[in-house]
């Protein structure tokens, strides 16, 4: 298992700044406790995509010891990040499970204890799952788990398509993964996002 963090958003409804460098009340970047969360459940090979703020960012990455995945456009969308992330993996050796999480770097709640049912769930899983995601309350959060599969799949469907577009015509191959925790679906838009989860700029 890979796993991917997503951080190269624009942050415009925060002023224009790196949602992933927010500094959490408990100490340490959000960043930098995304790749702790993710290598305490157990992924030990961690990527980051990175787009603008890659000056502020980069140094973090490398801190570290994560893999950082630099974008060539100046204002990349999700979709755009996702393929970038995607392509990156079928580039590299696999192995024996090329399978990939991918996960925003803005979701502050999450923990390794909220990862490991996950990666639980994906090695339960039955034939014919090609990739699983936690819903809470009716609402589907992060991370969200890809096999080789489903990443073939995805980059094989027109530029302007992405994860969400391959799940919504493959949801024979999906598994929602009911759970309870809002860790997996809060994450930081907003200037009360932030007031409200005790974040501040680094």
């Amino acid at each position: 298992m890979r796993a991917v963090l997503l951080a190269a958003g624009l942050g415009t409804r925060l002023g224009g700044q790196p949602k992933a460098a927010l500094r959490h009340p408990a100490g340490g970047t959000l960043l930098e406790r995304s790749v702790a969360a993710l290598r305490a459940a157990g992924v030990a090979e961690v990527s980051v995509v990175l787009g603008p703020y890659r000056e502020r960012l980069l140094p973090r990455v490398q801190a570290c010891g994560a893999w950082p995945l630099l974008h060539t456009l100046a204002a990349p969308s999700l979709i755009d990040s996702q393929r970038l992330a995607l392509s990156e993996h079928t580039a590299r050796p696999s192995g024996a499970a090329p399978d990939v999480m991918l996960l925003l770097a803005d979701l502050p709640l999450l923990h390794a204890e909220h990862l490991r049912p996950v990666l639980a769930a994906w090695q339960a899983r039955a034939a014919g799952i090609q990739a699983l995601m936690p819903v809470v309350n009716g609402q589907r959060g992060h991370p969200v788990v890809l096999s080789g599969e489903a990443v073939a799949g995805v980059l094989a469907q027109p530029v302007e398509r992405g994860v969400r577009a391959w799940l919504a015509t493959h949801p024979q191959a999906v598994q929602p993964l009911a759970l309870n925790d809002a860790a997996y679906i809060t994450d930081v838009d907003t200037p009360e996002d932030v007031a409200r989860l005790g974040l501040s700029n680094s």
